[in-house]
Order: C-alpha cells, then sequence, then structure tokens
C-alpha cells in the first residue's frame, strides 16, 4: 500500500469514528433548535482535521507511522471530554466480550504481573482445562505455543491462551520448588468465569456472597447463591461489593432484583439523547426480602457495586456497611468501529431511587473547553435526599454507608510488600513446602522469622520518607567534591534509617500476619480457603455479623434512629 492509499484508508477510519461519535446525538441536536449548523460545524471539523492529517503525513520532516498519528489525534480528542470515553482496541474489546457474553475461549486462568512474568494469581477456575491439568496459583507462565512472555504484557499473554474452543495451546510453566520447567499440552475449553467468589455461613445463621464483579452471569449466580444458603439455614445475610470496580448496567439491575420487590425502581439514567432516558425497575419477585441484609462497600466499590448499594439503601432494604465508595455514575455506551475496534462513549448519568447522583463532581475535562454549557457539570453535593423511610442521605457522588469502618492505610514497608509481591511469592513458597498444614493453622513466631529471613534472601528494601531526597543530596554532594566530608552524618543518619524501618516492620505484624494468613490460605485451598482465613480479622464482616445479630440495632439503623458509634479500629 502506497503513502497515499495509506493515508486516505487512515482517513477514512477516522471519518467512520466521527460518524459513528456523532450520530448517536446528531439528530438530537438538530431537535434542539441548532438547525443545519450542527451538520456544517461537524463537516467543517472533519474536513479540517482531515487536511492537517494528509499535509503532516506528506510533508513532516521524518517519516511518521500514520495508523499511530491519527490514534493519537483521536485520543487526543476523547481526553478533552472525560476519563471513560476511550478507544477501546482488540485486548480490550476481547475482556468487553467476556463481561457482555460471560464465557470466552481459553483454558481458565486468572493472571497478573508478578516479578516481571505473568503468574497464575488466583487457584484456575472449576472445572477448567487449567485446573484438570494441575496448573496451580503461584505458576509463572514463560512460554505459550514457544513465544516467550518475557516482556509481554498480562493481556497480550491473555491473548495467547484463548482462543476457539477444542484448539490447542502449550504452555511452559516455572514453578517454585522445580528446578526445570514444566510443559503442559491443553485443550481449549469454553471457559465461564465465576462473578460470585465465595457463598456460605460465616457464623450464627449469617451468609456470606462475595461478588467479584458485574458480568452477564452476576445476577442468576447471586440468586443461586442466596438459595443454597438459605438451604444451609442463613437467617441473614452479607453482601460483599469492595473491591468490586462494577460491570454490565444490566447485571446490576438483576443483582438488585434478588432483594428489590417488583415493580420498584432500581436505577435510572438521565442524557441528552432520547434513548439515554431510562427506568430500571424490578421485572421479577426477590428470593431475599424482608430479612437482615448488610451490603458491604469501600472506596473501590464502583459502578455496579453503587447502583446496587445505593438501591438498598435509599429502599431501607439493608445497612451498609464500610468506607465511602469510588462515585462512578456514567453511563458508557460501546460502540463497535471495526472487528477488532470499538470507542466507549459516555452517554449518560445514573441516579438511584432517591434521585441521588452517583457520579463524583469534576470528572469533565471542563479546561479542555469544549464544553458549550454547564449541564454535564451540575453537581447535587449540596442537595439533600431521602431514603423511603425518611432517613436523610445527601448528594455529591458516590453511596455513604449508615455504619462506617474506617479503611486502614498502608505505610511504606506494607505498600512495598504488596507492590514487590513479596507476601504472595512467600505463601508459595511456604505453601509448596507445607501441604499437610491444617486449616486452622496461624501465623505464628516461627513463620514470621521465616519470612524475615525471605526477605533478606530476596534483598527486600523499600524507601521510608525523605530517603530519596538523602539519596538525591548524596549525588549533588559527590559531584561537588564534599561528599567525604559529609560520611560520617550520613552514616549516622543510615543507621537512624535502619531502626526506622525495623519498627516499622514491628509495628505492620498485624498486617503482615493477616496478608501471609489469607496468602498462605489461598495457595492450599484456593479462593475458598482465603476467604474464610479474614473472618476474625475482617473489622467491616465483625461489624456486619454483630449488627445482624441485633434486631433492636438493625431495625433502628432503617427506621433512622440515632446511628451507632463509628467502628474504629
Amino acid at each position: 500500500m502506497d503513502v497515499r492509499k495509506r493515508i486516505n484508508a487512515g482517513f477514512l477510519g477516522l471519518v467512520v469514528l466521527l460518524a459513528v461519535t456523532v450520530g448517536g446525538w446528531l439528530s438530537t441536536t438538530i431537535r434542539e433548535g441548532h438547525g443545519q449548523d450542527m451538520y456544517a460545524e461537524v463537516r467543517r471539523g472533519i474536513g479540517l482535521f482531515g487536511r492537517i492529517y494528509e499535509e503532516i503525513a506528506h510533508r513532516y520532516v521524518e517519516p511518521i507511522a500514520v495508523d499511530k498519528f491519527v490514534q493519537r489525534g483521536i485520543e487526543a480528542m476523547l481526553e478533552s471530554l472525560d476519563p471513560y470515553t476511550v478507544l477501546v482496541e482488540k485486548e480490550e474489546s476481547a475482556e468487553l466480550q467476556i463481561m457482555t457474553q460471560g464465557r470466552y475461549g481459553g483454558v481458565g486462568m486468572r493472571i497478573g504481573m508478578r516479578n516481571g512474568w505473568p503468574t497464575v494469581v488466583e487457584p484456575p477456575f472449576e472445572g477448567t482445562p487449567a485446573l484438570r491439568a494441575g496448573i496451580r496459583e503461584g505458576d509463572q507462565i514463560i512460554e505459550v505455543d514457544g513465544v516467550s512472555t518475557k516482556g509481554l504484557s498480562v493481556s497480550e499473554t491473555a491473548a495467547r491462551l484463548r482462543g476457539p474452543k477444542g484448539t490447542p495451546v502449550t504452555i511452559k510453566i516455572q514453578r517454585p520448588g522445580v528446578d526445570e520447567p514444566l510443559e503442559f499440552q491443553l485443550i481449549r475449553d469454553e471457559i465461564h468465569p465465576k462473578d460470585v467468589t465465595y457463598a456460605g455461613i460465616v457464623r450464627d445463621g449469617v451468609g456470606l456472597i462475595k461478588l467479584s464483579r458485574f458480568s452477564r452471569n452476576a445476577g442468576q449466580e447471586v440468586r443461586e447463591a442466596i438459595q443454597q444458603l438459605q438451604a444451609q439455614g442463613a437467617r441473614a445475610l452479607i453482601l460483599d461489593l469492595r473491591n468490586n470496580p462494577g460491570g454490565m448496567l444490566e447485571a446490576a439491575v438483576e443483582v438488585a432484583e434478588n432483594f428489590v420487590p417488583k415493580g420498584e425502581l432500581i436505577v435510572s439514567t438521565h442524557g441528552r439523547v432520547k434513548e439515554a432516558e431510562q427506568e430500571f425497575r424490578s421485572q421479577t419477585n426477590p428470593v431475599w426480602y424482608g430479612k437482615p441484609l448488610a451490603i458491604l462497600v469501600n472506596r473501590y466499590s464502583a459502578s455496579a457495586s453503587e447502583i446496587v448499594a445505593g438501591c438498598i439503601q435509599d429502599l431501607d432494604l439493608g445497612v451498609i456497611i464500610g468506607s465511602p465508595t469510588y462515585g462512578k455514575g456514567l453511563v458508557q455506551t460501546v460502540v463497535p468501529l471495526d472487528r477488532d475496534t470499538a470507542v466507549k462513549i459516555t452517554t449518560a448519568k445514573y441516579y438511584i431511587p432517591s434521585g441521588r447522583l452517583i457520579q463524583k463532581p469534576g470528572v469533565f475535562n471542563r479546561e479542555s473547553g469544549v464544553f458549550l454549557q454547564d449541564s454535564l457539570a451540575a453537581s447535587d453535593s449540596s442537595r439533600i435526599y431521602h431514603t423511603r423511610n425518611g432517613r436523610l442521605v445527601r448528594g455529591g457522588g458516590g453511596i455513604t454507608p449508615d455504619i462506617l469502618v474506617a479503611e486502614d492505610s498502608l505505610n511504606a514497608l506494607q505498600a512495598a510488600l504488596l507492590m514487590k509481591s513479596m507476601l504472595f511469592n512467600f505463601a508459595v513458597e511456604y505453601a509448596t513446602r507445607h501441604p499437610e498444614l491444617p486449616r486452622d493453622f496461624t501465623v505464628d513466631d516461627t513463620i514470621i522469622e521465616e519470612f524475615r529471613r525471605f526477605l533478606e534472601r530476596n534483598n527486600f528494601d523499600y524507601k521510608v520518607e525523605g530517603e530519596e531526597s538523602l539519596d538525591q543530596f548524596r549525588q549533588v554532594a559527590e559531584k561537588a567534591g564534599f561528599l567525604a566530608s559529609l560520611e560520617p552524618g550520613l552514616k549516622q543518619i543510615d543507621q537512624i534509617l535502619k531502626q526506622v524501618k525495623a519498627k516499622e516492620f514491628e509495628s505492620s505484624l498485624h498486617f503482615i500476619r493477616e496478608e501471609l494468613q489469607r496468602e498462605i490460605a489461598a495457595k492450599l485451598w484456593g479462593t475458598r480457603g482465603a476467604v474464610e482465613a479474614t473472618f476474625d480479622d475482617d473489622q467491616a464482616l465483625l461489624r456486619a455479623v454483630e449488627i445482624l445479630g441485633n434486631e433492636q440495632t438493625y431495625t433502628s439503623i432503617l427506621r433512622g434512629s440515632p446511628k451507632p458509634a463509628t467502628a474504629k479500629r
């Protein structure tokens, strides 16, 4: 393809994108009174963009990749709007397909980056080729079909693992404690990832359901989990939406239908075009209604999680416990452009039954100057709303729990242990050496001492506050030639920093024990073991069990009586 043909093809793609982007609202804009001026503005904009694109591609002093050039232009255009209006390319498109269809062709592993290699970060899904072959959490994927994964991203590795059902894939794995790499020849199958990652009785007839995301099957999975717990004698229920980033709007509605009476409003959407004005009401009878219910949320509960939590709060169907949620209440419509590319466009906002807007203010890029009016920026942060029982709730985005349980903030050591996968890696090694560990084990001083030695062997280190500035000062002093005269004083500071780090380790022992307990349990007994290992230390969960176990307290919260004191650790 010559340069001119490539330019024309790229420009045609841009025109298609612009047509799709503006096409959905063009007729509505005209109806609003702009007349044919908008058509003319769009034509002029496309023509100007295309002319600049073509001239630069022909005349720029250095050769340019014209396809990447137009992509950068598209990305810059979308960035002028909001963080959620984005171009979705092949790998992200595959993730969207999994979310909307609830299945994919692959081997059934969830992978993440650990120590520079794609690594199996959770036990493989039940009944999948990976689980049947004996692949474990902690296995490093070093080759897929003879291609090294060193330097590949997680999404690139995942793309190589996925494929049509019935097709083969050869995976080479490096397993901790095993000298030689292991080779697995798997046949891909249709994988159905589970959104409900745990369902069980915590204690005293209180059931727990952990929902990790909202894909196509979330509503049905929650319904089945509730029925399972009811059969086990559950008299109260906790739905854990912490760290759940959301997903499909339809899935959020279907999850809420398990608790909301038929005909009740769950959520509504409002935007500029007629199609964005929708109400979503429960279409089925709930399976859990009029019984004690608690919803756990935190700052990473977003979007669909906030729809469910907000709906339950507004209708006084349960108690919300945890920390304030993320505040993501914008609706994205996915518009396919070709087989591998789509554009996600923010088309509406979510409003829960009381009328509150979920979205926090300040998300739209008003500094770009592309907005003509303030309708999208309007915030309800100063408004007061009321629940079904008359309880006062405020706008301003996100869901504020009825019972606040403060989240622990990470210190420098704790953040470094997580970022460098030290806890994960130690747990993989320890579980390999101790497969006989009983389920009721505790992380005692012996394990903590082993962990200290593990950190030393792996040369673990991190920076405390001010240490980077000290390193920079050393460099300046060395260049200036007076470092030697400062060394005695700097060595004293180094000793102080070592003492600070030693004290930080001691003050973090509770965190380290909790994390090691969960990680080791996960490696030995899977996700179920990991969840159950947190029961005795999860403050929000313990608070929920306490409230659900006291009918008077639970009822007083929903009726708007004085709230119990905020829980603190």
